[in-house]
């Protein structure tokens, strides 16, 4: 496990009520000492011994003063026990147990407040004769390792690292706290009972209980926890010493499983390895820790023990305890400050128990079926944050772009290098070109394909097929024939509008907007062609348009979007960017993608001017220039398009909103001083925006913000249970903007629209496969995607993770992170960073950085520094683009192998890592290497005649240190 270096004390307090006698119990710990001899420093020593008397001191000072005494005794030097008896009371005394832990455990503590206590009770001849320490070395050194060793790496093939901490190497050693609750006395001993009817021991219930936890915690069907379990020596549980060994416990809990079925199948895995030893090598694997002491402690006449308290032992991050007696069963967890916040664990306990009460109410239930919030989470979670307030009349895509040609006439409408249209002229336009397409059979229920680059002609012709009812089909004529062939098949429009100097101008159905009798229809016609014409108007349940975004198949498919929520988006994009009749928005997003809907619907919604810029990549020196030229004054990007140009150069910019991709702090740093700067989210199927943040300033990385008028968003687990804040889950998004689903593909659509649980009867909501988390304001933080996954050397890795972890690298601008490679032994996960101007990033502090935060099978092997990042024509990072690492070099000038050995861990390292050349430096671990990359490297030596451990790996990771450690084996080394 990812472990701390052992606290200085294992320290226990015993609450003892009653005529307590001090020589007595003295006497005891001298029997304590003769049947336990390697607690004493020498053959003949005394174990150390206070007797302090504070019963006249009153209840501050006497508190006080066991402080002091606490602090003082801890300042000790470690011995094996020392014992303190505070006398309280005539009737009242707390004996303090101390021991340093490399010489006893917990458990320990135990097994000698009961023998104690008998002994007190003059109860000598009940105790059994105590094993020796030589007489288990000698047991431990005949059992086979190996054969234990082969049994656990079987047993955790398929299972991933759970660590809660974040952490895969050691964790330095740093203060621990604890927060602590009581189950119900119901509960408590229904539990107990429960347990025993099934033939279950209580610690495999609880162990159960807190895999489920973890699993609700971390999205996973299977966790690994870890346990301290001493080996099956006989006796072993009445002695005293370090003998409990840390053991994984996988724990796997679909949630479509019974709560019961978790505990029969944890306790038949545990019984199958019941006898075999714990396996050598456990970092990395699990930081946390379950222990269950429910037992009964000795009994004495006239004295009675009221309470047992340990210091809290956090090993990892995380330690899980269960204690009590009867009906009073106490849950504690102790904590890393460092690495779990205090509301995160208290939340946890919250949740402990409320799934204790369900599993002793049914536990015939399905795990997914638990509800692990209190009804005021839940009522937060899915009402008060999701309350948008009122929502706006309904309007169709027609009214809302026409809403300024009625208004505002004679303000500019449209603004580019050719031409300068009012909304007066836009609407005319408009109207003339719908008066085409309605008279060739446009109409609502009927598509219109717009096969046009960025220009005035798409939107006249937006605005044209709004008027007529149908919905437009964006296209770009730039895409490969191939794909555009496709989506004309599968939408199969009524109408292509396109110009003749495209492929689609042979097309029966194409209205060829560059034809001079089109154009002069269209631009030049008498006033007189614009008497009224009865259009038409949609449902709001009618396609306003579809958009083709790519699918999974490699095909792309289409998501049709009704008028229902274009409200609530003009809305949004207008109030997001501040926009009004003053500004001058630019219209930045490829026609074929939906964030060009956004900026139409967000400018006249106000009858803010639109700027079209020349149909040509817009991206550094390119998108400044067009910003000063046209002045623009309010930008929609994508953070990787924001990231390429000085906001400090564009003084104009008074409002953007970043949208598409991971925003970083750093942008928010950047460009949020002097303007105002928004966040937002949204995939194609909720009609483009979900979510949106409020202002944002330059501190931490930003939000998603909060669902948009007219939304309801839900993070939900495997179950579709709702997630509190803090815990990662799938977003789900309902209301009004739900897309109808993909076009011609039911299946796909009921795959990904589902019934929503939440809402009115017969609502549906939308599974994003976005991963996201609440945060304590009620706003979304952003993880990546469900299946932005990679399996990397069997883990499985969450590339949006990693990318953030780098992202917040010390002058990174961006991050991605892809895997490369031809075959599952070679492939290796590269990072990419930007810097910041001026800074040079060296690769190594880079992947330092990294290595802080994440598990070493999740720190990039490589780290490729780029001026900016490949975008595609929607501005989103084009990661097929990103440029193959070069091949590696371990050290400079580094000495060349001269031993069998050397030579032998030079190729190893090399082959795995893919390395070129290794030297004697070359250190494993710098080199891109990891725990699980070390077994293939003990086996490859073992094949070359050569033995070294897991530890030995950790410990020498250079090939020179390694090398002279390694014992040779069946002929190596000769």
């Amino acid at each position: 496990m990812a472990r701390a270096t052992l606290p200085a004390h294992v320290v226990t307090l015993v609450d003892v009520d009653g005529p307590l006698d001090g020589a007595a119990l003295r006497q005891a710990v001298a029997e304590l000492a003769r049947r336990h001899p390697h607690l004493r420093s020498a053959p003949d020593a005394e174990l150390p011994w206070r007797d302090i008397d504070l019963g006249t001191v009153d209840g501050p000072r006497r508190d006080a003063e066991l402080d002091r005494l606490d602090a003082e005794e801890d300042e000790g030097p470690a011995v094996p026990l020392r014992l303190l008896l505070a006398r309280l009371g005539p009737e009242r005394h707390r004996l303090r147990l101390s021991s340093a832990p490399a010489a006893v455990d917990t458990q320990s503590h135990r097994v000698l407040i009961d023998e104690l206590l008998t002994v007190y009770g003059g109860r000598n001849g009940d105790l059994p004769r105590v094993p020796s320490h030589a007489d288990y070395a000698g047991w431990l050194a005949v059992q086979d390792r190996e054969a234990a060793d082969l049994v656990w790496s079987t047993h955790l093939a398929e299972a991933e690292p759970t660590l809660v901490g974040g952490r895969a190497t050691p964790v330095r050693p740093g203060p621990v706290e604890r927060v602590s609750g009581e189950l119900p006395a119901d509960v408590g001993s229904g539990l107990l009972r429960m347990a025993h009817e099934h033939g279950l021991a209580f610690e495999t219930v609880a162990q159960g209980v807190f895999g489920i936890l973890l699993g609700w915690l971390t999205g996973r069907d299977d966790v690994v926890v870890g346990v301290a379990a001493r080996p099956r020596f006989l006796g072993i549980d009445i002695m005293a010493g370090r003998l409990a060994e840390p053991r994984p416990v996988v724990v796997r809990a679909p949630a479509g499983d019974a709560l019961l079925d978790v505990f029969f199948r944890l306790a038949d895995e545990q019984a199958r390895l019941t006898g075999v030893l714990a396996p050598r090598a456990v970092d990395g694997i699990f930081d946390t820790l379950v222990s269950v002491d429910c037992g009964e402690p000795a009994s004495v006449a006239d004295i009675r023990v009221v309470a047992v308290e340990q210091r809290p032992q956090v090993p990892g991050a995380l330690a899980f305890r269960v204690r009590g007696t009867g009906e009073r069963l106490r849950l504690d967890l102790d904590f890393r400050p460092d690495l779990l916040e205090r509301t995160d664990v208290e939340r946890m306990l919250e949740a402990l128990t409320r799934l204790f009460g369900a599993v002793e109410k049914d536990p015939t239930q399905r795990v997914g079926g638990v509800d692990l919030l209190s009804p005021a989470e839940r009522r937060l979670m899915l009402r008060e944050w999701n309350d948008t307030g009122t929502a706006a009349p309904p309007r169709t895509l027609s009214e809302l772009l026409r809403r300024p040609v009625v208004r505002t006439p004679d303000a500019t409408a449209l603004r580019s290098a050719d031409e300068t249209l009012s909304f007066a002229e836009l609407g005319r336009r408009a109207d003339r070109l719908a008066r085409l397409l309605a008279d060739r059979g446009a109409e609502p229920g009927r598509l219109v394909a717009l096969a046009l680059p960025r220009s005035v002609d798409l939107v006249v012709a937006v605005l044209a097929v709004a008027r007529t009812g149908a919905a437009f089909v964006p296209i770009d004529p730039g895409y490969p024939a191939e794909r555009v062939a496709f989506m004309l098949e599968d939408a199969a429009p009524s109408l292509v509008c396109a110009y003749s100097t495209t492929a689609l101008a042979d097309l029966p159905q194409s209205l060829l907007l560059d034809r001079p009798e089109v154009r002069d229809a269209v631009c030049g016609g008498a006033e007189t062609d614009l008497t009224e014409y009865p259009y038409p108007v949609p449902a709001q349940a009618e396609a306003a348009y579809v958009i083709y975004t790519s699918g999974t198949t490699g095909r792309p498919k289409g998501v049709v979007v009704p008028h229902a929520g274009l409200v609530d988006l003009a809305t949004t994009m207008a109030e997001g960017m501040g926009l009004d009749g003053d500004s001058r928005l630019l219209q930045f997003a490829s026609p074929s993608f939906d964030a060009f809907v956004a900026e139409l619907l967000g400018a006249y919604h106000v009858g803010a001017a639109l700027v079209i810029p020349p149909d040509v990549p817009l991206a550094g020196d390119a998108l400044a220039e067009v910003i000063t030229e046209y002045g623009v004054t309010r930008l929609l990007l994508p953070p990787v398009a924001a990231a390429s140009v000085e906001p400090e150069q564009l003084a104009g910019v008074q409002g953007l909103m970043t949208a598409g991709e991971a925003c970083s702090a750093d942008l928010v740093a950047r460009w949020s001083p002097g303007r105002r700067m928004v966040n937002a989210y949204g995939p194609t199927e909720v009609t483009v925006c979900a979510t949106c943040s409020e202002p944002l300033t330059g501190a931490g990385t930003p939000s998603i913000g909060r669902p948009i008028a007219g939304a309801s968003v839900y993070v939900l687990g495997k179950g579709l249970q709702p997630l509190p804040p803090g815990v990662p889950g799938e977003l789900y998004v309902a209301g009004d903007g739900l897309a109808r689903g993909y076009l011609g593909r039911p299946g796909l659509t009921a795959e990904r629209f589902v019934a929503d649980p939440f809402g009115p009867p017969g609502s549906r909501m939308y599974r994003t496969g976005d991963m996201v988390s609440w945060r304590p304001d009620g706003t979304l933080a952003f993880h990546g995607r469900v299946d932005d996954q990679v399996k990397l050397r069997g883990f499985r890795i969450e590339l949006g993770e990693v990318e953030t972890v780098l992202a917040d690298c010390p002058g990174v601008v961006h991050a991605a992170a892809v895997v490369h490679g031809e075959d599952g032994e070679r492939d290796v996960l590269v990072g990419y960073v930007t810097p910041q101007d001026g800074v040079t990033l060296d690769v190594a502090d880079v992947r330092e950085h990294a290595s802080r935060f994440l598990p070493d099978y999740m720190v990039p092997a490589a780290v490729v520094v780029l001026d900016a990042f490949p975008v595609t024509p929607g501005g989103k990072l084009d990661r097929s683009a990103l440029p193959a690492p070069r091949p590696a070099v371990s050290t400079s000038g580094g000495r060349a192998p001269r031993t069998p050995a050397e030579e032998v861990f030079c190729t190893i390292f090399g082959e795995l890592l893919g390395v070129a050349p290794v030297d004697v430096d070359g250190n494993f671990f710098a080199l891109g290497g990891d725990s699980m990359l070390a077994i293939s490297v003990i086996q490859r030596a073992r094949a070359a005649g050569f033995a070294v451990s897991p530890k030995e790996i950790i410990n020498n990771p250079t090939v020179r240190a390694l090398a002279a450690v390694a014992t040779p084996t069946q002929g190596g080394g000769r």
